[in-house]
């Protein structure tokens, strides 16, 4: 099956997971100037409210225009800011994806990110979902909270994989931890 990317809805016990829209904008900008969010996410410095525009107007949608990549928003399901955003974009390698987020300082520690990140995960790797073989995490060293919600939902770092990745103008190293469909099954 050929993964086709759309902004599906996804909705779990607590959030409801869609395409980001113009009521986002003060959201994403604000999050997006986040230290933390700075330090580990390759965002434009500074992040002003037309990056946040580009992000929601033009960035998320051309996503779905190309089908290489879909980006979700993360809300409480009673409403309320964003909490986050989420990124599954197609790689090279055929029924292969990766996955990046960043999460707004108001939502960390209350574990929204990972409740959507299994759902993704899930609708992911699903045949009737995206339907991809294997799903990929980068993380750069240091970066141990992003490890540590990858595990949460399955990615395995076991093989020790790694690649580089340039990070605010430097190239870094990166540990790739992985997520098959069989995986998930089990």
């Amino acid at each position: 099956m050929t993964a086709q990317l759309l902004t599906a809805r996804l909705t779990t016990e607590r959030l409801v997971l869609d395409a980001p829209t113009d009521a986002d904008i003060p959201d994403v900008a604000q999050a997006c100037q986040d230290a933390e969010t700075q330090r580990w996410v390759p965002l434009p410095s500074p992040y002003t409210r037309e990056s946040a525009e580009f992000f929601v107007r033009s960035y998320c949608p051309h996503g779905i225009a190309s089908r290489r990549y879909t980006v979700w928003a993360l809300h409480r399901v009673e409403g309320g800011r964003m909490l986050g955003a989420l990124e599954v974009r197609r790689d090279e390698r055929a029924g292969s994806a990766s996955l990046g987020c960043w999460s707004g300082p108001w939502a960390r520690g209350h574990g929204y990110m990972r409740e959507a990140l299994a759902a993704v995960t899930q609708h992911a790797l699903d045949s009737d979902g995206l339907g991809f073989e294997q799903l990929n995490w980068e993380y750069v060293p240091g970066n141990d909270a992003s490890r540590r919600l990858a595990e949460a939902v399955g990615f395995d770092f076991a093989a020790g994989a790694r690649t580089t990745v340039t990070l605010h103008g430097q190239t870094r190293e990166a540990r790739v931890g992985t997520l098959r469909r069989d995986d998930v099954r089990g």
